[in-house]
């Protein structure tokens, strides 16, 4: 192999100076835009205004699930602001149940603004909801959702009549099971007009305004949103991985419908999410400017665009740093990776018949990056096992994760630059970039084949790849800057596209995305490879302080991921206190739910607690911690047999749930065995469980109506002829009672309820007989 020109550690720096740059950049992209202030003109969406409405609605920061007292505060609420800008608002009502069992009546609200073609073929729906969960008062889930959709409003009113009708839905129930937009949907007549749809909803309290989900026009809502967005701030990773996941929001309805549109959400601080700590003091002004930036002109694009001609087609995308966003047709993608792929070849045929690159130089970069990458694989699993191991990471969401994700990133660097070292004296410099690139490209074709939407990662960084090199494989010479380029420009290319997606996995996956972050690392960083045998002509000072610090920098993050406190009053662990009154055998208990499955010591020291493997109930799954607690004279709920009659093979049943003790949710559950069919509930027919929600039951079946009237629910199911079995029913009030305030008061600063929060749980047993 010829020897080659190294020019020191120059071209490091440069190359480290860049990916600083860089990652400076694609940090400040994961920042919304300040808010404007309240003054701001009438026609432009201000975040000022929008957070003194979001003040308004939910500024007293009392939860409101659906069905509440609180909750119709909240609605009057809506209405009072609708109608101060100038809209006539209505209210649906209606009954829905989800897939998942559960039901309520919810009061939709509703308003209009006409478009100025008569003969339009569709209006835009903008939709948010107003119920929080029961644990928290929702400012951000979804109270900063329905003011961005009030300000949107009222800035319409400012702007030129759209041509097409504008409906703007702020539903109820979503929380509960996407309730409210269920009931819109079949049963408002508007619906049927609607063509497209902006939902805004979120799972934080602050961070970009990310668009995340589109209809299956996605490549048309593409175009339209990065032609119309202030801050384009989406991906076809997120749009990709959001469909394999089991999260849903009220879009989910809509596309089932056939709606195309747009789907906005915030992630950051997600320790907030369903918590007390979704408070107004915790939405993000910031945030709240960043989804009007984004949504206005999204709706009134699409309220003035042909909504006709929205052909199912996908798209692979991705902004750059929030100013512009690329996209192109899914299906160039496998043909540009190809090309990509075609010159790679040539290249190294090239270095090849100029003496600059030979076989065993190539066998040693492919050994190199693949060394690398598993390396970086098994290591990260191992560090995510000892962090575990030592109480660092006991949930999903620590208080303190920056030295985890440091700790990770620098991981993936480390083992990288460790590895070209050990094997950059026999592939050298080409033959490293050979190895980083021909393993780079065929992953780019793969990916592109089989998962194209996430491919642009692989592929974009290839194609920069095969172009930089090009001019120096041609030639028989080369300088040192020249060879820095060729290492230098992809590298850069490769962290455009993918910092940004890396900088927002922790705050959407949490702790188990740690490992994959490293190997990501590893992925992204693998281009300066070819650079790291410089290291070998400075002088050895600087290899000690290069090699030193990127293995110092890992290991001192791991010590301090490992002091971090995990919890804090700002991100506190989710630990849920209930009473439960067996009303069979008048036991009584009280049930801690910590998330982390370890009990809290100020509530350990406050009544004596066991552990159990799982909860009480035959349909537990998690851990939880039992204590005696005193007989308190709550009714039991009620299940009783209205109708009985064989019917074929089957009998059939109408029976009512009702809660004597005025409870606001009432669930029957039955057995794994039962063999429940054709279950109703006030009419309305409810679908066979998945698979995922029967397992997460045990296999037992839950219906579950959480807006219980006082005269009850009806329900009618079948039952398959058999041996008798008992069912459970239950009911369930929000709040402990009053015995139980010595417990709330032992949790500590560092928890906090979450979702349903704290509880209080009267059951029986009903037996059935076939």
């Amino acid at each position: 192999m010829n020897s080659e020109s190294l020019p020191g550690i120059r071209r490091i720096l440069f190359a480290l100076a860049v990916l600083a740059v860089i990652f400076f950049f694609s940090l400040n992209g994961t920042r919304p835009p300040a808010s404007q202030p309240a003054d701001a003109p009438a026609n432009q969406f201000s975040g000022g205004r929008a957070r003194e409405i979001l003040n308004r609605l939910v500024g007293d920061g009392v939860p409101h699930p659906v069905g509440s007292v609180a909750d119709d505060v909240v609605r009057a609420r809506v209405i009072a602001e609708l109608t101060r800008i100038g809209y006539k608002p209505e209210v649906q009502s209606g009954f829905a149940c989800d897939e998942y069992g559960a039901c309520a009546s919810v009061k939709n609200v509703l308003a209009r603004l006409d478009g100025s073609d008569a003969a339009s073929s569709g209006s835009v729906l903008v939709a948010s909801h107003y119920d929080s969960v029961p644990a928290g008062p929702g400012a951000s889930d979804d109270g900063m959702g329905t003011a961005v959709v009030l300000e949107i409003a009222r800035a319409l009113k400012s702007l030129p009549q759209p041509r097409h009708s504008i409906i703007f839905l702020i539903d109820e129930g979503e929380e509960a099971g996407l309730l409210g937009a269920r009931v819109f949907v079949d049963r408002h007549p508007w619906a049927k007009e609607i063509r497209a749809a902006v939902n805004i909803d979120n799972r934080g309290t602050s961070g970009p305004s990310l668009m995340f989900e589109t209809g299956n026009a996605n490549r048309s809502m593409v175009r339209l949103y990065a032609k119309h967005a202030a801050h384009p701030a989406a991906n076809s990773i997120f749009y990709i991985a959001y469909k394999q996941l089991p999260n849903d929001t009220d879009f989910t309805v809509f596309k089932a419908a056939g709606y195309q549109g747009l789907n906005f959400a915030i992630i950051g601080d997600v320790a907030h999410y369903h918590t007390p700590l979704d408070n107004f003091a915790n939405a993000s002004p910031d945030s709240l400017q960043h989804h009007g930036d984004n949504a206005l002109p999204s709706v009134t694009a699409l309220a003035n665009s042909d909504l006709t001609s929205l052909p199912p087609a996908e798209a692979v995308y991705f902004d750059v740093f929030q100013r512009f966003l690329i996209s192109w047709p899914v299906n160039w993608t496998l043909g540009v990776a190809a090309v990509a792929a075609l010159l790679l070849i040539f290249q190294i045929v090239c270095l090849s018949r100029s003496g600059r690159l030979e076989p065993a130089g190539i066998a040693w970069g492919l050994l190199s990056w693949l060394a690398a990458i598993l390396v970086t694989g098994g290591a990260a699993f191992l560090a995510r096992w000892l962090l575990r191991a030592a109480g660092a990471l006991p949930v999903n969401w620590v208080a303190h994760p920056l030295p985890a994700e440091i700790a990770f990133w620098s991981l993936g660097f480390a083992v990288v630059v460790l590895s070209a070292l050990a094997f950059g004296r026999r592939a050298g410099f080409w033959g490293l970039w050979a190895g980083v690139w021909i393993s780079w490209t065929l992953l780019a074709v793969v990916v592109a084949w089989q998962i194209p939407g996430i491919s642009y990662v692989f592929v974009i960084p290839a194609c920069a790849a095969a172009l930089a090199g090009l001019p120096f494989t041609l030639r028989r010479s080369e300088a040192g800057v020249g060879t820095a380029l060729v290492a230098v420009v992809p590298l850069a290319i490769a962290g455009i596209v993918g910092f940004g997606p890396m900088l927002f996995l922790y705050d959407a996956l949490g702790n188990p995305v740690l490992a994959a972050l490293a190997l990501l690392a590893a992925l992204f960083f693998s281009p300066i490879g070819p650079l790291m045998p410089d290291l070998r002509s400075a002088r050895g000072f600087w290899r000690v302080v290069f090699v030193g610090a990127t293995v110092g920098a890992t290991a001192l993050a791991i010590f301090a991921a490992v002091v971090a406190p995990a919890y804090s009053a700002k991100s506190p662990e989710r630990v849920n206190l209930e009473y439960w009154k067996d009303a069979d055998t008048g036991k009584s208990q009280w049930i801690v739910h910590p998330s982390s499955g370890r009990l809290p010591s100020p509530i350990g020291v406050a009544a004596r607690f066991s552990r159990a493997a799982k909860g009480p109930f035959p349909w537990s799954t998690a851990p939880a911690f039992l204590a005696d607690a005193p007989y308190l004279d709550f009714p039991a709920p009620t299940f009783t047999i209205l109708e009985s009659r064989q019917e074929g093979g089957k009998r059939s049943y109408r029976a009512l749930l009702r809660s004597e003790r005025g409870a606001p949710e009432a669930i029957v559950l039955f057995p794994p065995d039962s063999g429940v069919d054709s279950v109703r509930m006030e009419g309305t027919p409810l679908g066979p469980e998945s698979q995922r929600v029967r397992a997460y039951l045990n296999g037992w079946a839950i219906y579950d109506c959480v807006t219980m009237p006082a005269r009850g629910v009806e329900i009618s199911f079948t039952l398959p002829p058999g041996k008798p079995f008992e069912i459970y029913a239950i009911d369930q009030t929000f709040g402990l009672p009053l015995e139980g305030m010595f417990l709330r008061k032992s949790r500590p600063l560092t928890a906090t309820q979450s979702q349903d929060g704290d509880v209080t749980v009267v059951s029986r047993r009903v037996q059935l007989i076939p």
